[in-house]
């Protein structure tokens, strides 16, 4: 009778599967996602411009960047801000023709911020850039850039300066830190339409791009495949999900781990430097079980199935013909060194 007992009785052990492999297997699954990530963003980008409202603020932006003069607006409505173009473009302006355009630019900045914003608005304009100028402290080889001889600021015609320097240090800045700060502060509404096409980005280009690579990488597979809930890269990994059982985990509880992985680990770790995924693989690396975060907390195991099958309930185990006995099968779990 012991004999037969022990011919009824069936040990199937799986082993941990080996940290590399699931490393890897991470790691394809994520540049799948991030592949797939950013063709969506493209796409939903296309989408968002042709809706009346992007276009309508494109306009409105585009006009005031034109009108400004701090920007170089080319005909299909790409911008580039007149220092980076003046800069990018350096072999085709002298000094000359860059200062030039420079000065022209804060001018016609000065008269828009007038029609714009009002006298108020462009007295304090105008101040600042006086100020800036006459600043004691601002000198080429202990000659100031600029004087007021006769309440009028000028060029000091004593400074050795060329005109590439005076755009350099003069100029070019002064339209950087300054007027660029007055568009977005003193300009009615275009602070505004910036802004629009950051929350077009943040709510919806990215969280369409994120939402669906994600379920397409991270969620649909496993659910076709079952039986080990296993991703592309666990799959071509031979990596499964099992319980504590050491079967099949069930869908929910697989759910609930996917929610743990795209909403606490993967979304996290985008924002904060990688920092959840780090602590989830430190885990799986020197973990008595070696589990990730959200294995852990679900009591959930990896398993290496490229030589043993999962099991989806002892019920299947039995008409498999593996064991006929009567009590649960005793499963051993042996990790890898």
């Amino acid at each position: 009778m012991a004999d037969e007992a022990k011919k009824e009785k069936t040990e199937i052990a799986y082993q941990v599967a080996p940290f590399h492999r699931r490393v890897f297997a991470n790691l394809l699954d994520f540049i799948l996602f991030a592949i797939l990530a950013f063709g969506l963003f493209l796409g939903a980008r296309e989408v968002a411009k042709f809706t009346p409202g992007y276009q309508e603020n494109e306009t409105a932006l585009l006009s005031n960047m034109k009108e400004s003069g701090l920007y170089h607006v080319e005909e299909d409505g790409s911008s580039l801000d007149i220092v980076s173009y003046l800069s990018k473009s350096s072999n085709d302006f002298t000094g000359k023709q860059k200062k030039k355009y420079a000065v022209d630019a804060i001018e016609t900045f000065l008269a828009f911020d007038l029609e714009k914003a009002g006298s108020d608005s462009f007295q304090k304009v105008l101040t600042t850039y006086v100020d800036y100028r006459l600043n004691p402290e601002f000198t080429y080889h202990n000659k100031p850039y600029f004087v007021a001889p006769y309440g009028e600021v000028m060029e000091n015609p004593e400074c050795e300066a060329n005109d590439e320097t005076y755009f350099t240090n003069c100029y070019a800045p002064f339209i950087d830190k300054y007027c660029q700060n007055f568009l977005l502060s003193e300009i009615p509404g275009h602070l505004e339409l910036t802004r629009y096409e950051a929350r077009v980005l943040i709510w919806f280009e990215i969280p369409i791009a994120y939402a669906i690579a994600g379920l397409l990488i991270y969620l649909v597979p496993p659910l076709i495949l079952r039986r080990g809930h296993m991703t592309i890269g666990k799959g071509l990994y031979q990596i499964s999900v099992a319980d504590s059982r050491l079967l099949a985990c069930s869908t929910k509880r697989f759910l609930a781990r996917f929610a743990i992985f795209y909403f606490g680990i993967l979304l996290l770790s985008l924002v904060t430097f990688a920092i959840p995924a780090i602590i989830s693989v430190s885990m799986m690396a020197f973990s008595r079980h070696k589990q990730g975060f959200g294995d852990y907390l679900l009591g959930l195991y990896e398993i290496d199935t490229s030589h043993a099958k999962l099991y989806k309930s002892y019920e299947e185990i039995k008409l498999a013909g593996i064991s006929g006995a009567k009590k649960p099968i005793d499963f051993k779990m042996e990790e890898l060194q």
